[in-house]
């Protein structure tokens, strides 16, 4: 017996119906918008919104971050499209979920970000060292730790959130101290740090897996909002120990081993794509380009990115009031020259250069899946993947060959932290499959149930049905 999965494309006005070009209209008829799981077919269908939501590695959720999609999407085409010791590439790679399920099946996973807290998640996840390494290094640290070693006084933005009595310090130290550009052991306990750095505390303060001051959710709200929060809440600031908890982190994150190959991971532009991918290497790309106008992955990662060392010229320790304290933080996604804020017409041009890029590096039987979000905002109201494809179609070197249409639980999104701006949030991503080559390559899964089942036994809790064979 099946049962019913939230799967549709979204309906847009009339007016902005008028308003798409021809070409667009012609693509959609590709688009597989499913209601139901009978009609889930062929190899190219949603199969992974059969897997439950929490299917992952544990090292998936090292840190939060936005704009990401869920392991089992990589980890479907990853099955269906390749083979044990192929090479698999994300050219926006976030926080690394294609990356490390490409490495966790025995393929090489390369992600390259420009984001340094995207870049800093994927090499910590794809290339970690051993837990015994990381443990023995953040014990060599914790024994030279010395309050007087500090040498920079952390911005009132940051003080605000942390004891200045122990917590701060000790995370002062660690920012001064570690070295992730030199050293494995290093790059994964900073990015361990990213992820317990800021959050929300249970009801025991002390329980919590978290350094900060109690905060409304895991992304960096702005200085001004969190000074309001912090004191209309009256929250209190607890002298967390950060070396006990960030043990207690590493020991978490290692609970479920890690990876039987390594990856790479590199900080760099997606159009720089061929300096760490050799041409005609790659047996599949599976990615997510940076949304239209919505993401602010700067803005929302202030507190993060100071601990990366990134933000220290971007947010003035001296502007208190929150408009100027604002102005600072969105400028850390200019200065870090992140491609989230273009419009439409820049975006396609972004695009086609990025799909260019990818062609260059994707073997001649290889396949690329790009998930681009729906925009609907004030401004916009676009078919964002069917859009922009319509206008880079002839000038690319892929061809698409289907259009799949993911409806997503808008109560799922972490977009919703934005509060009455939330219909911004993509509502429905469209996952692109591209290829060089007039057809599809062979599927290695006829019946792509085995890999649901698959996918299924690693995670705990209940399935979702897998329909009967038609």
């Amino acid at each position: 017996m099946a049962v019913a999965i939230d799967l549709a494309g979204s309906t847009a006005p009339a007016s902005t119906a008028r308003k798409r070009t021809v070409t667009a209209r012609k693509a959609a008829h590709t688009e597989r918008e499913t209601e139901a799981v009978p009609s889930l077919g062929g190899p190219l269908e949603p199969w992974w919104k059969l897997v439950p939501r929490r299917y992952g590695h544990v090292l998936h959720a090292m840190c939060s971050y936005m704009g990401m999609f869920p392991p089992a999407l990589p980890r479907y085409f990853i099955e269906q499209y390749t083979q044990p010791g192929d090479l698999v590439v994300d050219p926006f790679s976030g926080r690394g979920t294609t990356a490390l399920e490409a490495c966790l099946l025995g393929r090489e996973g390369v992600g390259v970000d420009l984001n340094p807290l995207a870049a800093l998640l994927t090499s910590a996840k794809v290339d970690p060292p051993s837990r015994e390494d990381a443990l023995a290094r953040l014990r060599e640290l914790e024994k030279s730790y010395s309050k007087k070693k500090i040498t920079e006084e952390p911005p009132p933005e940051i003080a605000m959130l942390f004891d200045q009595r122990k917590t701060l310090p000790q995370l002062s130290y660690l920012r001064e101290r570690l070295e992730p550009s030199l050293r494995r052991e290093d790059r994964f306990i900073l990015a361990a740090i990213t992820g317990i750095l800021h959050g929300n505390h249970p009801r025991n303060p002390w329980d919590s897996r978290c350094l900060s001051v109690s905060m409304p959710n895991t992304f960096s709200m702005s200085p001004g909002y969190l000074r309001k929060y912090i004191r209309e809440n009256k929250l209190k600031k607890y002298p967390f120990d950060a070396f006990e908890k960030i043990a207690q982190r590493i020991e978490h994150l290692y609970q479920e081993g890690v990876a039987p190959v390594r990856g790479r991971g590199a900080q760099d532009d997606a159009l720089a794509l061929g300096n760490h991918v050799a041409k005609n290497s790659a047996k599949l790309v599976v990615t997510s380009p940076p949304y239209l106008n919505v993401v602010r992955y700067g803005k929302f990662n202030w507190i993060r990115l100071w601990m990366l060392r990134e933000s220290v010229q971007r947010v003035d320790a001296s502007l208190a009031d929150r408009t100027r304290t604002n102005l600072e933080v969105e400028r850390t996604d200019r200065q870090l020259g992140l491609s989230d804020r273009l419009g439409f017409r820049k975006y396609t041009t972004f695009l086609e250069q990025a799909i260019c890029r990818v062609a260059e590096v994707l073997r001649d039987d290889g396949v690329c899946v790009m998930t681009i979000g729906d925009v609907e905002n004030g401004e916009y109201d676009k078919r964002l993947g069917l859009d922009a494809w319509a206008a880079i179609e002839k000038r690319v070197p892929l061809k698409l060959q289907t259009v799949i249409a993911d409806r997503l639980v808008t109560e799922n999104k972490v977009s919703r932290i934005w509060g009455e701006n939330k219909g911004r949030a993509t509502r429905v991503d469209r996952v692109l499959v591209l290829t060089k080559g007039d057809a599809m390559p062979a599927a290695n899964f006829a019946d792509p149930r085995e890999i649901v089942r698959k996918m299924a036994e690693l995670t705990p809790g209940a399935m979702r049905s897998i329909p009967d064979e038609a």
